[in-house]
């Protein structure tokens, strides 16, 4: 695409409501009051983009002794940046920022001096021109507003360790310039320090220094209220018991609450037309092959380095002392308990326990063990894949030698949501990462092919 970007119209989004998080949400305020760059870290689909859209709503952040009423919060989920490069990434920023001004009623220069950058931004001279604007846009910004500037940067994971490390240089560059003025806060799987380690990236990591916040599973009686909500506004009934249920099985991880939530609401459903299907013992038996369930399970696994899984199935399985405890209790996948260190869920520790860390030489081609969340090629594990990385791939693997077509893969991946928003240069882009680690000669795919004018698929070996 070059250095020109189609331009689009900034969308305002609603903030999501939150349950619980209220020690999570204070914790951030106080740093961001200081104007201390902070990092939320956690496991997939534990409540990170909740977190991040409750601080950017004004109405949220007036119940914390922190609401910086007079500063301006700038959320942006880089998941729909055009492309994952310096521009995509101040694209993405400028059009959030001008969607945060116009929310919050304001008219005149601000407004202007974002359009002028954004305008530049999208359709520049040169390159040279693009760190300017944005640079010129904050200066003319700071010299209209009298608060602090915070940008709420979601799924940061992939910019951080895709785009240019210039981009960060000069991202740290401008909060030395701006000190109590500017904030940024990162929402990301892993710390910023083990997504990216060489020195150029290393500056911008020194801004958040103590300053990283682990997410934790919800307590109980948050996660008792997640049920109850889900069940209201899918018109369920729950009894007690089902919450109770629920609970057990998924603790107070979002992500897995939902998964379970629906697989009890089908069974219920069924149960009143077959009657001899109630009962959770055929809940459980639907939850154990749930494409949904195990899915979350899995991307929670993939999340762990391999001393972590080794730890985990030590104690589920109660082999011995648990090697990795501490970075497990730091995760939330661990709870301490009065009679030793649990999982945080049972259905994550059935999960764990039907692992086999010690796999087999695998047949020729490509081969997923879904549960784990492990990929083989040609019988060798290939490197972690980012989240959208593993859900091309596992979209493909299921349509095997069969052709997806852009829309079936922006569904798939992205969710049905941003069909209008991914082009076809970000899809090029992912297939590219993809094969970069599961092809022998990137350059010449075997596995992963190009269908010119079609779409792409995943074929077996010669």
């Amino acid at each position: 695409m070059g250095h020109e970007m189609k331009k689009r119209e900034p969308a305002i989004e609603a903030p999501l409501e939150m349950i619980g998080r209220r020690s999570d949400m204070a914790s951030v305020l106080s740093w961001v009051a200081e104007a201390e760059c902070c990092s939320i870290v956690g496991v997939s689909n534990i409540g990170k983009s909740t977190l991040l859209r409750s601080l950017a709503a004004s109405a949220v952040r007036r119940q914390y002794p922190h609401p910086m009423a007079e500063s301006i919060f700038v959320y942006v989920d880089l998941n729909l940046a055009l492309q994952m490069t310096e521009q995509g990434f101040y694209e993405a920023t400028l059009r959030n920022l001008l969607s945060a001004l116009r929310s919050g009623s304001e008219e005149g220069p601000s407004v202007s001096a974002v359009q002028d950058a954004y305008r530049m931004v999208i359709a520049p001279e040169t390159p040279f021109l693009i760190p300017l604007a944005f640079e010129n846009c904050l200066e003319a910004l700071y010299n209209q507003q009298s608060g602090k500037l915070i940008f709420l940067l979601d799924e940061f994971d992939a910019a951080f360790g895709e785009i240019d490390p210039q981009l960060f240089v000069r991202l740290r560059a401008l909060k030395d310039k701006h000190r109590t003025r500017l904030c940024y806060v990162t929402a990301t799987d892993h710390p910023l320090s083990e997504i990216r380690r060489e020195r150029r990236s290393s500056e911008f990591c020194e801004l958040f220094e103590g300053h990283d916040h682990h997410l934790a599973p919800l307590v109980e009686q948050d996660a008792r209220a997640m049920v109850s909500q889900w069940a209201d506004q899918s018109r369920m009934r729950f009894s007690s018991a089902d919450v109770s249920f629920v609970v057990e099985r998924a603790g107070g991880h979002p992500g897995l609450i939902q998964a379970v939530c629906r697989v009890l609401a089908r069974s219920k459903d069924e149960a009143l037309l077959r009657p001899g299907m109630a009962g959770y013992l055929h809940v459980q038996e639907r939850l154990d092959s749930d494409s949904s369930v195990r899915l979350e399970c899995a991307k929670l696994w993939s999340d762990l380095r391999l001393n972590e899984q080794e730890s985990l199935t030590s104690l589920v399985r109660g082999d011995g002392t648990v090697g990795a405890l501490d970075s497990l209790l730091r995760k939330g996948i661990v709870l301490p308990n009065s009679s030793g260190p649990r999982v945080f869920a049972q259905q994550f520790g059935d999960f764990v326990n039907r692992q086999r860390l010690v796999r087999h030489t695998e047949p020729a081609g490509v081969r997923i063990d879904v549960e784990a969340g492990d990929v083989q090629v040609d019988g060798r594990l290939v490197p972690s894949l980012t989240d959208l990385e593993y859900k091309l791939l596992l979209l493909l693997y299921g349509n095997l030698s069969k052709i997806c077509d852009k829309y079936r893969i922006v569904e798939s991946v992205w969710g049905e949501n941003y069909i209008d928003e991914v082009d076809d240069a970000r899809i090029e882009k992912l297939v590219s990462r993809l094969r970069e680690k599961i092809e022998p000669v990137p350059q010449q795919p075997k596995y992963v092919v190009t269908v010119r004018g079609r779409g792409y698929k995943l074929v077996g070996p010669d």
